[in-house]
């Protein structure tokens, strides 16, 4: 079974909306924040994140160390 992302934030609740909207378009309230599942990485963790859209696509995917 492989992990599912997880939600941060939705619509208006992004910090980086306005970016976001006037870098990319799309509808506001279809702007989506998520995080992978902590991955290991020589002995670390990481989780990335990104934003989403339906009709873009995922966007800026960050990798960010969590230990």
């Amino acid at each position: 079974m492989l992990a599912q992302s997880r939600v941060i934030a939705k619509g208006r609740h992004i910090r980086d909306l306005n970016r976001l909207l006037e870098t990319y378009g799309g509808n506001s309230s279809k702007w989506i924040k998520k995080s992978s599942p902590p991955v290991e990485i020589a002995g670390l963790l990481y989780e990335y994140h990104w934003y989403e859209h339906p009709d873009i696509g995922r966007v800026e995917i960050k990798q960010k160390q969590i230990s």
